[in-house]
């Protein structure tokens, strides 16, 4: 009788400190480490989105020299908006009617199967470009202060952009013309609106 209530006492003890060590677990997994989170404030937040050449018609043609195509011509305002429109640099992609993708970089225009990035890597919906000297790649980034469901989303640092320089983040914010809208809804740079931008560095990066 007195080793059942020995081994019970055992069960119960055992059974407290798994509760207690669940009930930790499940309340630090939104609580990353202090030395694993980095906060600063003063960001200047801009985006960027891939045109679509049908959703322009401007009823003039450019054409332009494809690396291993040739000599292919496209809507004229959707070249624009590639290369020094309103995404605001030299350097884009864009979707052709073709259904293939037009990019601009080293000088020159290629064709890809998707929009890509960094790395030649295919920007995904949450593709932050970033200044790799205060954000590490593959870092996971959150903007709080971003409207709706974006200051709740976890971006990925896998991109750069010729004028993404210091504390500036670009915001990928997808294809077409609601990417459009999104990419000036999530455009903070004036001084009284610059935003609250934490990180967390990828393992490799530690």
């Amino acid at each position: 009788m007195r080793g059942s209530y020995s081994a019970a006492i055992v069960i119960i003890f055992v059974g407290l400190v798994i509760a207690e060590v669940t009930s930790r677990s499940k309340a630090e997994e939104n609580v990353p480490p202090a030395d694993e989170m980095h906060c600063s404030e003063g960001w200047r937040i801009t985006g960027y989105f891939t045109p679509v050449e049908t959703d322009y018609a401007s009823g003039e043609m450019t054409e332009l020299e494809v690396e291993r195509l040739g000599k292919v011509s496209f809507d004229a305002e959707f070249i624009r908006t590639i290369f020094d429109g309103e995404q605001g640099f030299g350097e884009g992609w864009g979707k052709t009617r073709f259904g293939w993708y037009l990019g601009n970089y080293h000088g020159g225009w290629h064709k890809a199967d998707a929009p890509l990035g960094a790395n030649n890597s295919p920007l995904k919906p949450n593709s932050v470009a970033v200044d790799r000297t205060l954000i590490p790649v593959d870092s996971i980034v959150t903007i709080p202060g971003l409207p709706g469901d974006l200051g709740d989303t976890k971006f990925i640092a896998d991109d750069v952009g010729v004028s993404v320089h210091g504390k500036h983040i670009d915001v990928y914010t997808g294809e077409g013309k609601n990417a459009r809208r999104e990419m000036y809804e999530v455009t903070f740079e004036d001084d009284d609106d610059l935003q609250r931008v934490c990180f967390e560095s990828p393992p490799h990066a530690k």
